[in-house]
């Protein structure tokens, strides 16, 4: 019975420590994720230099796509626009940001060129691609270029087909996939509210 007890503590006691470990490092790969993000440097379409700090106090909506894209990004940008147009006030607490995840094509004009189509406020940037992968890993965003050949010039694509939420501080919340401009309007506005709550505490 003794050796019972001594098992159940022993396997009770690791369980805690496995726990604690996780948290730890959950925690601590957090503020390294928040740390890079916010001193990541990208491009504007004026070629000026960007960075998190610039949101202020706003939230920013985040897409990761590109321009060559033939339907999700051009049908996802078209249902952000649709979404803020209904936001009301808050609409001003909110920065639509594109982030090209295809430098090699993306140029600040063609970006510019592209983003003019939906909300006149989106910010299109780019940027050294190395910049551009470090910034979207620490959010989450995975995206692979797909070439039959080096010299592939009409290349596709693949990448993270939802939305962003950052702040200036560097805290960043996943959006689930949404389909209808309503839904995603209340889930920018949910987690707008959530993380401006989080930077006053």
């Amino acid at each position: 019975m003794l050796r019972i007890i001594y098992i159940v503590f022993g396997l009770t006691a690791f369980s805690i420590a496995v726990v604690g470990v996780f948290r730890i490092s959950s925690y601590y790969a957090d503020e390294i994720g928040r740390d890079r993000v916010k001193s990541t440097v990208l491009l504007d379409t004026s070629g000026k230099p960007w960075k998190l700090s610039d949101l202020g106090n706003r939230v920013g909506v985040i897409f990761f796509g590109y321009t060559y894209c033939p339907d999700v990004c051009p049908t996802t940008l078209n249902d952000l626009s649709i979404a803020l147009q209904g936001m009301g006030p808050e609409r001003d607490t909110v920065q639509p940001i594109f982030i090209s995840v295809d430098p090699g094509r993306d140029n600040p004009t063609v970006i510019r060129e592209y983003i003019s189509q939906f909300d006149k406020s989106i910010i299109g940037l780019t940027g050294d691609p190395d910049a551009i992968k470090s910034f979207a890993w620490n959010f989450g965003a995975t995206y692979s270029t797909l070439k039959s050949n080096p010299e592939d010039k009409s290349y596709m694509l693949e990448h993270s087909a939802n939305f962003f939420i950052a702040s200036s501080s560097g805290q960043r919340i996943h959006l689930p996939i949404k389909n209808d401009p309503d839904e995603l309007r209340d889930a920018i506005f949910n987690a707008a509210q959530s993380i401006i709550r989080s930077d006053r505490q």
